[in-house]
This record gives C-alpha cells, structure tokens and sequence, in this order.
C-alpha cells in the first residue's frame, strides 16, 4: 500500500535515489550520458535533506512510500519562479492570482502506471490551494515520454521555449495542468 505525506528529513536519501534513478531513466535520450552519469545520491541526498530541513514552508515536499521499499515517488511545489512565469494569460498573475509551480514530480519507474504519479500530483496541488494559489503549471522537457502523463491528466502545451542544460541545448515544453480557479480540484488530475 502507498502511503502519501509530507517529506521529512528521514526520506531524503529515498528522495535523492528516486530523483538520480529517474532521471537517468527518463532523460537517457535527452541528456547527455555524463551528465546522467556525475549525477550521485549522495549530493541529491544533502540538497533535499537541505530542502526539508530549510524550505518546507515554502516549497513543500510531498512523498510517495510503500512499507516494503520505502520512498518510491515524490513532488515539491511552491511559487512560481522568477521569469518562468509566460508573458500574459493565465499564468500572468492577473487579477492578482498568486501563481504555483510545481518543481518536481517523480516516481520510479517500476511503481509508475500505478495511479502514484497521479495522487502526487493532486496532493500537490491541494498544496498550492492551501497556500492561495489560484493556478499553477509545470514545466517538462518536451522528449520526456512522461510528457504524456500530463496530457492525460488535462496538461495542454501553451509554450515552447528553447533552453540550454549542461552545454546541450535542449527544448522544453510546458504544460498547463490546472486552470486559475481550479488548482487542485481532483477531477483535474484524475
């Protein structure tokens, strides 16, 4: 059975294997081999523990475990970015919505297509709202296969942006997974 709370500085080394093993697995053809491969848990392990520890307030650490493994998934979310915010729409803050982000969301590969990603991301959400979050989106790089997920759950692409990661340049996509007003609602992520 899966569990879903709040991260404390315990599951940061769970944290950090699922963020390193998901991203070598996702970003395999994305990324360059080296920069998947100087990824290690241990520095992982020091950043979320530093994330818990000093950032909960503000950027919420949400995990997924199971009794018998332990940390299998999770998600952080929080305000919007600086500058990641697109120019006009609904994501403009207008009317003075306060806009959320979420940072992450990852699970293992062996627990995903199991409905875990899905009630991360609603318990993020549900996150955001309690925060005063009137919309939030995310970003995900547009070759990531998990892409696909966001769609499913009513993520549209409203912009493309060209970045550059590690010296490769890369585009990314984003997507829209919640409309102002409704962050959080179950039937969005369902």
């Amino acid at each position: 059975m899966t569990t879903i709370g709040l991260a404390t500085e315990r599951a940061a080394a769970g944290i950090a294997k699922v963020y390193v093993d998901t991203w070598r697995s996702a970003y395999a053809a994305v990324l360059p081999h080296q920069v998947l491969l100087g990824m290690s848990y241990e520095r992982q392990t020091r950043e979320w523990s530093w994330v818990v520890r000093n950032r909960a307030a503000a950027q919420p650490v949400i995990v997924a475990a199971e009794a018998s493994h332990g940390v299998v998934g999770f998600t952080s979310s929080g305000p919007s970015r600086l500058g990641d915010r697109p120019a006009g729409g609904r994501f403009a803050g207008e009317g003075g919505a306060n806009v959320g982000e979420i940072y992450t969301l990852y699970v293992l590969p062996e627990f995903q297509e199991r409905g875990i990603a899905r009630r991360l991301l609603a318990a993020a959400f549900a996150t955001m709202v309690s925060k005063g979050y009137g919309c939030g989106f995310l970003w995900v790089l547009r070759d990531n296969p998990s892409r696909y997920f966001y769609e499913r759950v009513g993520g549209s692409g409203l912009v493309q942006v060209a970045e550059q990661y590690q010296l490769s340049p890369i585009l990314s996509a984003e997507l829209a997974v919640a409309r102002c007003g409704r962050v959080g609602r179950a039937s969005q992520v369902q």
